[in-house]
């Protein structure tokens, strides 16, 4: 199992959007935990680094890697010839580990730190009134007074799955973001791009603030990696990742071009990592998202039976009328040397699941933005491949944070944990050792999407809330 330990050598830098001038309230605001594009991306470039060309058979053919054609399968031109690299990469994290143990982001649903750790449940008592948004339908109650103090940030997997199982425990731990890692401030002289001064041009006079990440000592990050080879034997997949560390044990991260020390741990099984959900118990479950996840709006395609969505908060595979969960009931994965025509002709004919999005708790949206050297997977089927290759920042995308919670009500509510939880079908094959489910729209590969499941119940039936 590819698990993999990273170390920065340095501080590192991971900026949002906000500009680098000096001065109070403003700088480049660095010392933030990265997003698993980061990671994807440093990887994706190490492999360029460590394997320039392709390394051929004397017939033209690769001799380990798995070319692939520029663009999506919606639209991809066979007649093109195979130029793209490193296309089966996958990869999850990173998430802060410390003692061993990995850490993730606190559910968001929960309203106060100490061992009880409570949680706000749903309301379907009369009474009130709400702006919610369609489709949901319950609002959301605390059944503890309001503490300004909140939760810990990150807690470790036995603290997610004692939450899951609605089983509190003072065992677990949680920690604060002062305990994994600090913020450092530096201020430095802005570089004219056109002259590479600091005297003239646009960087005359100008002064920059910035803020850098540093990880407290004993802290790391920890990710899954993998990128699957076929060679020629779609039955025996190879890991191609096998070949970059050995060449290479560093990686390049985040801004500013910072080193990283990359070390392969023993064999680990996922799910001795990663929560696993916990069994769901009556008609009710609600989904918790360990990473990131994009949602992009959808425009209305008659001719290719498409309906518009509105995307951004609400999963693409909710109906944004009803809330009827569009995901299918019966197992979607493709099937070794199944066609794609006949799969996708078998997937359409799968009946839906029944249950429907009822309630959520959903933070404040995370900027994803960035530079490419090149810009690719343009959506002009007649733009031509040298104008693909423009360097320039990527689109600006709104991620729902990891943390966030999605409550579902419905008689399919075991299969729907299934389908919505990383491990997928406890009693599937490869259970914890695979990346069954990535629920992002958008960037699953880059490890968006991942999330675990719990049970739930109203807010009237839970023993013990305060009374009225």
């Amino acid at each position: 199992m590819p698990i993999y330990r990273i170390t920065p050598q340095d501080v590192l830098f991971f900026r949002d959007g906000r500009p680098m001038t000096a001065g109070a309230g403003s700088g480049g605001h660095g010392a933030r935990w990265p997003e698993p594009s980061i990671i994807f991306d440093a990887l994706h470039a190490a492999l360029y680094r460590a394997f320039p060309e392709v390394e051929r058979e004397a017939d033209g053919k690769p001799t380990w890697e798995h070319e692939h054609r520029f663009g999506r399968s919606s639209n991809r031109d066979y007649t093109r010839q195979r130029t793209q690299r490193f296309g089966s990469l996958a990869t999850v994290g990173p998430f802060p580990v410390r003692e061993s143990q990995w850490h993730f982001p606190c559910p968001q649903d929960v309203t106060q730190r100490g061992h009880n750790h409570p949680t706000l449940l749903p309301l379907n008592e009369p009474g009130g009134s709400t702006n919610l948004p369609a489709p949901l339908r319950f609002a959301l109650g605390s059944v503890v007074e309001p503490d300004k103090e909140g939760a810990e940030p990150w807690w470790n997997k036995a603290a997610v799955e004692r939450y899951l199982d609605s089983t509190p425990s003072s065992v677990p731990q949680c920690l604060s973001d002062d305990e994994l890692f600090a913020g450092e401030w530096s201020t430095g002289i802005a570089i004219d791009p056109a002259t590479q001064t600091t005297s003239q041009g646009e960087a005359a006079g100008r002064i920059y603030s910035a803020e850098y990440l540093r990880l407290r000592d004993g802290v790391h990050m920890g990710i899954h990696a993998e990128m699957p080879l076929k060679n020629g034997r779609p039955d025996k997949l190879v890991e191609g990742l096998a070949r970059l560390f050995p060449a290479s044990h560093l990686v390049i991260c985040g801004g500013q071009q910072r080193a990283c020390h990359v070390e392969e741990l023993s064999a680990s099984r996922l799910d001795q990592l990663l929560p696993v959900s916990a069994a769901i118990r009556g008609s009710g479950v609600k989904w918790v998202l360990l990473s990131p996840s994009v949602f992009p709006r959808i425009e209305a395609d008659p001719t290719r039976d498409i309906r518009s969505h509105p995307g951004g908060w609400l999963p693409t595979w909710v109906c944004p009328e009803s809330g009827r969960v569009l995901l299918k009931k019966e197992d979607a994965e493709r099937g070794a040397g199944e066609p794609r025509e006949a799969w996708r002709k078998r997937v359409r004919a799968m009946p839906q699941l029944n249950s429907h999005l009822v309630a959520a708790r959903i933070p404040k949206p995370i900027v994803l933005t960035g530079w490419s050297e090149r810009l690719h997977l343009a959506s002009e089927a007649n733009e031509t491949d040298s104008a693909r290759k423009v360097k320039g920042a990527k689109p600006t995308l709104l991620a729902v944070p990891a943390g966030a919670v999605y409550y579902f009500e419905g008689p399919d509510a075991p299969e729907l944990a299934d389908a919505l939880s990383w491990h997928g079908n406890p009693a599937g094959r490869d259970f914890g050792q695979t990346i069954k489910n990535r629920r992002s729209t958008l960037m699953g590969e880059k490890g968006f999407g991942l999330g675990v499941c719990g049970t739930w119940d109203f807010y009237k039936n839970v023993a013990g809330r305060p009374a009225k």
